[in-house]
């Protein structure tokens, strides 16, 4: 059985391994055993290329072992190296949001590099193999890097043709469409203003991706981006309102949004509760069984109840500051 770790992005202190957790789900024959300050471990069979679908997953990579900050066997872990038939490594440390301040980086590098060097395996600064070293929560976690995070997809920003002040950022958009468990599959977004989620929804290969918005200006905007960028195997942008939408019943895989809130947006007088139990209740109806569906807004409105009211399970809940004015809520919910 694998052993794995996973560095977490400290963005937040609870959307990485809520993201990670779906990941693995949708994707992996693993579980989570343990997690760590920003990172975590799995056994099992692990889809490693999770990372380049993800938002707030830094690296996945074998597991070598873990240490006390001041017991580090640095042979032992030369030893267990040599069995992966590795010629040659970079020894590369990171210490993961400022812990453990006082254990110098360069000196375990120089340690392990040397300790290396005498088994055999050449310690050049230039290899494709990277040794890791992370320093987290008193411990000191030893891998070998497989992969890391493609950032490339946050050029979809620059690239769009059609924006608006307010807008989802795209890392985040990313982060929401994974928390729904998307695979292969039909995905919406009811609110899907300039259309950040159903862009990442293509690019993590939706079958089919469903863009609405009540709003004109919206929808045109969107259609604009969706058909510059090409990323959509194939999509649907439409002007509907989110209280009676054409679809059938049961006829969507997953569903990520971001209903209109605050001084900004335009909720034709509804106001945000009334508007997402609106869009609550006609997803009910469209929504697949045991499917996920990802939604946010202000803390202050508790968006997370209107979901219980109707009868959703509660997979999930993450206060999320914007700024002075603003606290978002992400809520994870299944239809069951």
């Amino acid at each position: 059985m694998g052993k794995y770790y996973a560095l977490l992005s400290g963005i937040h202190p609870t959307l990485p391994l809520a993201e990670l957790e779906s990941l693995i789900e949708i994707t992996s024959n693993a579980k989570i055993v343990y997690n760590f300050d920003g990172v975590s471990i799995m056994e099992g069979s692990l889809n490693t290329n999770i990372v380049n679908r993800s938002g707030y997953i830094k690296e996945i990579g074998y597991l070598i072992d873990l240490y006390e900050i001041n017991n580090i066997d640095y042979y032992d872990i030369a030893k267990k190296l040599k069995e992966f038939e590795i010629k040659e490594a970079r020894v590369k440390g990171y210490r993961y949001r400022g812990l453990s301040f006082d254990v110098n980086i360069p000196d375990l590098e120089i340690n392990l590099s040397r300790a290396l060097d005498k088994i055999g395996i050449n310690a050049n600064p230039r290899s494709n193999n990277v040794v890791r070293i992370i320093i987290t929560e008193g411990i000191i976690l030893v891998g070998l890097l497989i992969s890391s995070q493609d950032n490339s997809y946050k050029s979809r920003i620059e690239n769009r043709v059609f924006s608006r002040p307010g807008q989802i950022d795209q890392q985040l958009s990313r982060v929401m469409v994974n928390l729904s468990r998307l695979s292969n599959s039909i995905f919406l977004d009811p609110f899907c203003g300039t259309g950040s989620l159903a862009l990442e929804a293509c690019s993590l290969n939706a079958s089919h991706s469903i863009c609405m918005d009540l709003d004109a200006n919206m929808v045109n905007g969107s259609i604009m981006n969706m058909k510059s960028i090409k990323c959509c195997k194939s999509f649907l942008v439409a002007r509907h309102d989110v209280s009676k939408m054409p679809l059938k019943d049961e006829s969507i895989d997953s569903i990520a949004t971001d209903p209109p809130y605050g001084r900004a947006a335009s909720t034709k007088k509804r106001g945000y509760y009334n508007l997402t139990k609106l869009f609550l209740e006609e997803s009910l109806r469209i929504l697949k069984r045991n499917s996920y569906l990802v939604y946010a807004g202000p803390s202050s409105e508790r968006p997370y109840v209107i979901a219980k009211d109707l009868g959703y399970k509660i997979v999930g809940i993450h206060d999320m500051f914007v700024h002075n004015g603003l606290n978002r809520e992400i809520v994870i919910v299944r239809k069951v």
